[in-house]
């Protein structure tokens, strides 16, 4: 807990922790609407309603007057992706199979969830999500009726940097709540404001600028009040079942962890539990019994009358113990970094983490986890390690990888690495080189702001010193697509791919875009293909894009028909159409692409202007193509086709300084050699020699 925690909170919370349970009102199934607010990354100890003093939520605040607060509420997993099909099934990652955001896919025709069993009773269910980690592809989508999740990634985004507001989230299930208010419906709302990159919007921004974390979580808060006025103004407010909660927590340079994944302190684990009944039943108490994201599922089932189903935690509202063994994992140390991963059990005060150099905590006596006790608790330790135990651990060195990954990965070479996976005991200890982070920091600092000789320097240092990197490597992978270096970042994705212990779908669909760029196209079917499996949505826009690339407009029609009414797929619609010389079908295309971005909140979709550009010049259209990629320069001053598009069309129409002036434009915005053999290029199309020469000689060296 933080300093800023009241003696008064402390003492209400040991008066709260002697309260007798109190079990609410049942509900018919399919009479109450049920909303569950995923606040993603939000440690509990930095709200007010456990004692928090340095921000304002004024609407989670209210929803906690209206509602229960759980005092004590664990993660069993600090990542998005497994702690989210937890918060839906009830089941520990262990059960349903999701320990990553990487490489795991959720499977709700063997793990049913809380939206499939309300859909069975009568329910319409809908989720709306802000981060490209809860894409539907991942098997999300298929436990819900109506599922958005159009996130549209800037181009050169890092995975998990794939995020949307939460106010365009939020508008967009307020949306979907209207079209279904007049039958009982579950909304699923995740939010992902407190997440990195910590930037709020004003007022938040000045009023917090000394804590932008914490400007992030006033601004969930805004968008919570958001969602709660909405629902009052519906007359829905009062009779419905709603669950805020987080599904995880954030390091703040807590144990060395400046976010999360790694480690599994409490600033990474504990997490907030509000749950308001109907006509605020219960309202202003709080519990201090153990509770977990798992029980999120069997207390909302119970409540609204549905029969119990198998889970893995309990109903909240119904007698249980005072003292609980409540796990978590993480492998993403691991999968990701080529460290140990950990596992831990929290029983009444304790808290024993499993590592190559085992630790145990007292977190009532020592709320920051500063004092290891092991010396002087080791049975205690015994016993918990013994708990332990019985769960299956995260990875091993002698399991198998499942046969169908391990034919996929076959067919690409990687079968052999992939089933030597090292001991994780053989491991570092997280705890013993988190500090390694910051050098790992600086050289993702170093790319970002494209200097990427530096950062080149930096990652190959690292990497030398260890292999198993696995976001280091893609990073540079991806830093030398950027450069030009397309050969380069295909051999850094396939060691990538052949390091990883677990089969990465989104490294061989990236991978597969970059044989796409290469002009390799039967190789990049081939890791499309692979890719298939955990990222189909992504595989399939790829195999589009080679289709189009042989000129088999057929096989493009057919895979484009699979594909969602997203931006991004309405836009590639529209290529398959101006590729069979319907100009008119595409311009209708992009304008539905445009309406959609505009509807998903998003400034615009990377290479829809473009388009539009190209078509309106074959046209003849010239005034009204040189503002379509304008626009497109405006919204993406990195799209260096747009660039060179621009300058031929200026060619054409005979203004040769403006021809100059866009070249110059391109390379000040992308300082790259790739850039500038791109404008050497665009001079040699419309056979300037000369300045093509002068061009080449300009390029910075490699």
């Amino acid at each position: 807990m933080q300093r800023s925690v009241t003696v008064a909170f402390i003492l209400f919370t040991l008066i709260c922790a002697g309260c007798s349970r109190h079990t609410p009102e049942r509900h018919a199934a399919g009479h109450v609407p049920v909303i569950l607010i995923s606040i993603d990354t939000l440690r509990a100890d930095h709200l007010p309603i456990y004692g928090y003093r340095s921000v304002a939520t004024p609407n989670i605040d209210a929803l906690a007057q209206d509602g229960i607060v759980f005092n004590e509420v664990w993660s069993h997993c600090p990542m998005t992706l497994p702690s989210h099909v937890t918060m839906l099934t009830g089941e520990l990652p262990t059960t349903h199979g999701v320990r990553n955001n990487l490489g795991f896919r959720y499977e709700p025709s063997k793990h049913v969830s809380l939206p499939q069993r309300l859909q069975s009773a009568g329910y319409s269910t809908g989720a709306a999500v802000s981060s490209y980690v809860l894409r539907g592809e991942t098997g999300l989508r298929d436990a819900f009726q109506w599922y958005e999740d159009a996130v549209d990634p800037a181009p050169g985004a890092r995975f998990r940097e794939y995020q949307r507001s939460g106010f365009t989230t939020t508008s967009l299930a307020k949306k979907w709540v209207d079209s279904v208010a007049t039958r009982p419906f579950f909304l699923f709302l995740h939010l992902y404001e407190p997440h990195v990159p910590y930037d709020p919007p004003e007022p938040f921004r000045s009023r917090y600028a000394g804590n932008p974390y914490d400007g992030e979580i006033a601004t969930a808060d805004a968008i919570v009040g958001e969602l709660i006025a909405h629902l009052k103004q519906r007359s829905l407010y009062d009779n419905a079942i709603i669950v805020l909660t987080s599904d995880h927590g954030e390091g703040l340079g807590d144990h060395g962890e400046a976010q999360h994944s790694i480690l599994l302190y409490t600033e990474a684990i504990r997490v907030p539990l509000v749950i308001k009944l109907p006509h605020s039943e219960s309202h202003g108490k709080r519990s201090s019994s153990p509770a977990a994201l798992s029980d999120i599922v069997p207390t909302v089932a119970s409540l609204v009358g549905l029969d119990a189903a198998k889970s893995d935690g309990i109903d909240l509202f119904a007698a249980a113990p005072r003292s609980r063994m409540i796990y978590t994992e993480t492998i993403y140390p691991y999968v990701q970094l080529g460290w140990s991963d950990l596992r831990s059990i929290v029983s009444g005060s304790l808290q024993y983490i499993q590592s190559p150099r085992p630790e145990l905590y007292d977190f009532t006596a020592d709320p920051h986890e500063r004092r290891d006790v092991m010396n002087g608790h080791r049975r205690e330790a015994a016993a918990l390690r013994g708990e332990l135990d019985k769960f299956p651990p995260p990875t091993t060195g002698d399991v198998p990888i499942d046969p169908n990954d391990a034919a996929r990965l076959a067919a690409l070479g990687y079968i052999g690495s992939a089933r030597q996976r090292p001991d994780p005991g053989s491991l570092p200890n997280p705890r013993d080189v988190i500090g390694r982070l910051e050098d790992i920091r600086i050289a993702y600092q170093l790319a970002n702001e494209r200097r990427y000789a530096e950062a080149a320097k930096k990652m190959n240092a690292l990497l030398a010193e260890n292999p198993r990197l696995l976001d280091l490597r893609v990073r540079l992978a991806e830093m030398d697509l950027d450069i030009g270096r397309v050969d380069d970042a295909i051999r850094e994705y396939k060691t990538a791919i052949g390091a990883a212990g677990v089969f990465p779908s989104e490294i061989v669909a990236s991978l597969a875009d970059a044989y796409l760029q290469a002009g390799r196209l039967d190789e990049a079917q081939q890791a499309a293909d692979a890719a298939m499996k955990g990222s189909p949505d992504r595989a399939r826009r790829i195999e589009v894009s080679i289709a189009l690339a042989r000129k088999d407009l057929n096989r493009a029609q057919a895979i484009a028909k699979q594909l969602t009414d997203s931006a991004g797929d309405l836009l590639l619609r529209a290529q398959i159409r101006n590729a069979a010389g319907d100009a008119q079908g595409a311009l209708q295309l992009l304008a539905q692409a445009d309406a959609r971005a505009k509807a998903d909140g998003e400034k615009g979709t990377f290479g829809l202007e473009s388009l539009r550009g190209d078509i309106l010049a074959r046209l003849g259209r010239n005034v009204e193509a040189v503002s379509a990629y304008q626009k497109e320069i405006a919204l993406f001053p990195t799209d260096r086709i747009a660039y060179a598009r621009l300058a031929v069309l200026y060619f054409v129409m005979g203004d040769r300084v403006a021809v100059d002036r866009t070249l110059e434009r391109l390379v000040a915005a992308n300082p790259t050699r790739p850039a500038y053999a791109l404008a050497a290029r665009t001079l040699e199309a419309v056979e300037d020699v000369s300045g093509a020469r002068r061009w080449r000689a300009r390029m910075p060296p490699q």
